[in-house]
């Protein structure tokens, strides 16, 4: 094989590599440094393939057992619905079985106003993973 062939190849699967650790979120994270990282890609998903790498293995399975075009028609409703913008997380509790129950605020574009939002997080395989997100207005 000549050299420009090796190197073009190299190159190729460097690229392949990093892309797939991009595409998976850091074990090494707080669970608000996770959760913050999770709506950086959610915002920027197209289709929910590109966030099962951060939703925990419970609903990731549920994901994949949906028909592909149902998941993308589920994924659009789910974006069209999630209209929070200044997203904060303002406490960390950790719960007896491991988990981190996030309380979180943000603003709703669509209602205009202050928003609540609990988020529960769970580490598999030492990674923090979305379990479960709930948002919430007092009116």
């Amino acid at each position: 094989m000549n050299r420009s062939l090796r190197v073009g190849l190299g190159i190729i699967a460097f690229v392949a590599v990093a892309a797939g650790l991009a595409a998976a979120p850091p074990a090494n994270q707080t669970a608000t440094q996770f959760y913050m990282a999770y709506r950086a890609a959610f915002d920027k998903a197209a289709k929910i393939d590109d966030i099962m790498p951060f939703m925990c293995a419970d609903n990731r399975k549920q994901a994949e057992a949906t028909p592909p075009a149902d998941r993308d028609k589920m994924f659009g409703m789910i974006k069209m619905m999630d209209a929070h913008t200044k997203i904060k997380v303002v406490r960390e509790d950790r719960q007896p079985d491991g988990s981190v129950e996030l309380g979180v605020t943000a603003f709703d574009t669509d209602q205009k106003k202050d928003v609540t939002g609990k988020v529960s997080v769970v580490k598999e395989g030492g990674a923090w993973k979305l379990r479960k997100e709930s948002w919430s207005s007092d009116s």
